[in-house]
């Protein structure tokens, strides 16, 4: 029963039941001493003791009835001075309404509480990511880099005591090669690192380069289409998306065992749709859900890092799995204004 009710039929209870007694005692004491001068002061005196009794009452009951809200506002008074782990409780008098609100704020912090827990696990697998790929960086420049740079002045040192001109020719020669490895191998350390074409030529020539690595290098099949002309997105939304896409094909690659990956990037109004889907095993995606719920020992954060970057691009994130019929990951990002509508066209 609603809490209005409940005050109201209550208040009408104790001004009935008042009313009656006060009525009833009244009437006997004045039928005992028919004294007239004794009736007045009596009238007088019980009805102040009816009205001090219904006060009482009254007071003791909305204190009852109001004592969920206290609780709902201690709770969002400890969730304002940032303690997420409180729980809203209601006593059984609460009415329907409150404990709807109560659930829903506790699911609420509940999803917070998740959340940031996600946020935490996704933090150190970030940095963690970020030290790894500092340490294989600073290994591929002594290990490979610094040593042929070494190998070349040692070389060129020789190059300078040398005196038959077809030895120093042959030298030269190799030293050219060694030079062209060097260089070969920073221009990859740099294109792991960024893709320059995502700098100078865009979103479309960055994922078109990235899919023409990956069919250079993995064994499935790999279509891509996107518009010919440019997206207008900024850099940090251009960015999102291809390492959204980049994250899905690697996810792909490691977990889907799939065959065929489609990659579709298309404008529709306003905002740019992407598209990954592949024939896969697939997966459920209600379990996947209760494993990010249940733990955070990283499995899901791959999904959960996508999920996170398209929101940070203030775009929208979905996913479709079923086992056995592949994955289908939808992305959609906001375009910057002057975006018009242009069909896909395919790209291989």
């Amino acid at each position: 029963m609603p809490l209005f009710y409940k005050v109201l039929i209550a208040n009408s209870a104790i001004v009935v039941l008042g009313a009656l007694a006060g009525t009833t005692i009244t009437l006997r004491v004045a039928e005992a001493y028919p004294d007239a001068r004794l009736y007045a002061p009596l009238v007088l005196l019980f009805t102040a003791a009816g009205l001090l009794l219904s006060v009482i009452f009254n007071g003791l009951l909305l204190k009852a009835a109001f004592q969920p809200l206290k609780s709902l506002r201690i709770t969002a008074n400890q969730v304002q001075q940032g303690d997420f782990s409180v729980r809203a409780r209601l006593s059984s008098l609460a009415d329907a309404d409150m404990l709807e609100l109560a659930q829903t704020l506790n699911s609420v912090l509940d999803d917070v509480e998740h959340y940031r827990m996600q946020m935490q696990a996704l933090a150190g697998r970030v940095i963690r990511a970020q030290e790894e790929e500092r340490r294989r960086i600073a290994r591929e420049l002594h290990d490979d880099t610094g040593q042929t740079l070494t190998l070349l002045l040692v070389r060129l040192k020789l190059l300078e005591t040398g005196a038959e001109s077809e030895a120093r020719q042959a030298e030269i020669t190799a030293l050219r090669a060694l030079v062209s490895a060097a260089i070969d191998r920073v221009r990859q350390l740099a294109l792991d690192l960024r893709p320059p074409a995502l700098d100078h030529l865009g979103l479309v020539a960055s994922i078109r380069s990235l899919v023409r690595q990956l069919k250079e290098t993995a064994p499935l099949s790999i279509s891509l289409e996107a518009p010919e002309a440019p997206l207008n997105l900024s850099p940090e939304r251009a960015i999102a998306v291809y390492r959204i896409v980049q994250e899905a094909l690697t996810n792909i690659l490691k977990h889907a065992n799939a065959r065929h990956v489609q990659v579709a990037l298309t404008r529709q109004q306003n905002q740019l749709v992407v598209r990954i889907s592949d024939d896969g095993r697939g997966f459920e995606v209600q379990s996947l859900e209760r494993i990010r719920r249940q733990d955070t020992d990283g499995r899901g954060l791959g999904l959960f890092g996508m999920e996170e970057r398209a929101h940070l691009a203030g775009g929208r994130f979905y996913i479709e799995s079923q086992p056995g019929r592949g994955t289908t990951i939808l992305v959609t990002i906001p375009l910057e204004e002057g975006s018009g509508e242009q069909a896909a066209h395919p790209a291989s």
